[in-house]
């Protein structure tokens, strides 16, 4: 590989690096369902549309703009998200990556520690890393939960007859509790038991189904 070949890879990983953090924060801000579900509109219009700083809502508009991610008619000073990239990019759709990008800052955030640990050992503490369990409930929810009672508990043969006869399960390190919920709603022959990991504390719980 050449030294010019080289230098455009790694500008276009600080590109991209900066591009997570844009998909993530329009995630969390709801501005891609906002886009996914409105016409054409100007920046005003978003930013009032989602309730949020008009200022913010333009520069993040350009970035995604200059990225290719969000479509802007120049003519019209028009913003638009298409519905093929909304499939990606909103809890509707196929596969939502900008809730996956939130791994990327919720990570980034115990750079410090890990770069003391490369001097003085040790290890990062589980309370360090900052919305794992908030992020992990996402990802959970659009990759465990949607194929949870048809194709992973299918995986152990007779497992969802016993669930449906009734059988007394425990769920270890449950995080938010989606999955086993999910379980106690689609299986109420059976008992379900939860152990939630909060901050080096263990505390266990009976979950019922939810309505």
């Amino acid at each position: 590989m050449s030294s010019d070949s080289f230098e455009s890879q790694m500008l276009d990983v600080m590109n991209k690096s900066a591009l997570a953090l844009m998909l993530s924060v329009g995630h969390r801000t709801k501005l891609f369902d906002v886009l996914s579900k409105i016409p054409p509109s100007t920046s005003h219009d978003v930013a009032r549309q989602s309730n949020l700083n008009e200022r913010y809502v333009r520069e993040w508009l350009g970035a995604m703009v200059t990225s290719k991610i969000i479509d802007y008619d120049p003519q019209t000073n028009l913003f638009s998200l298409s519905k093929k990239k909304a499939d990606f990019l909103t809890n509707s759709g196929f596969y939502n990556f900008a809730s996956s990008m939130q791994w990327i800052p919720a990570l980034a955030q115990v750079e410090d520690s890990i770069v003391n640990c490369f001097k003085n050992g040790g290890g990062v503490t589980y309370e360090s890393y900052n919305r794992f369990h908030a992020v992990m409930a996402e990802e959970s929810s659009q990759t465990v939960l949607a194929g949870l009672v048809n194709k992973i508990l299918p995986i152990v043969p007779g497992l969802i007859e016993k669930l449906q006869k009734g059988i007394a399960v425990l769920d270890v390190g449950c995080g938010s509790g989606r999955a086993i919920n999910l379980m106690a709603k689609t299986f109420s022959n059976s008992s379900f038991w939860a152990v939630i990991f909060l901050l080096r504390q263990f505390k266990t719980q009976k979950m019922k189904p939810k309505n």
